[in-house]
């Protein structure tokens, strides 16, 4: 049986850092991305933040899908990718609230 790894989880993986840095300064703690490579063409961003009051005002910023797509375009994500991905921001406060503190079960 082939390998189902997907070459596209690699520039993610370089997008992650880039990501987080942009948007440390409003309250990102960390980059999750939900795929389903190699059967579907885009990705989940998830922005995850610590408090409920940093995922609000990091949701109501219109640029918030611009800057996070323009990232990944820069890393190599394909337009047909870009076209098929979602921008998602949560908070660790909800997660642990609603969550029992699970990131897999939030993901989902």
């Amino acid at each position: 049986m082939a390998s189902a790894f997907d070459p596209r989880r690699l520039i993610l993986d370089a997008a992650r850092a880039n990501l987080i840095a942009r948007f440390a300064s409003r309250g990102v703690i960390d980059i999750r991305f939900v795929t389903a490579f190699p059967d579907l063409p885009g990705a989940g961003v998830w922005h995850c933040t610590t408090t409920d009051n940093e995922r609000d005002a990091l949701q109501r910023d219109d640029r918030l899908v611009d800057l996070t797509l323009t990232e990944l375009r820069a890393v190599g994500f394909s337009a047909i990718d870009l076209a098929s991905s979602v921008v998602i921001v949560q908070s660790q406060q909800t997660v642990d609230r609603d969550y029992e503190g699970s990131w897999f079960y939030a993901l989902r």
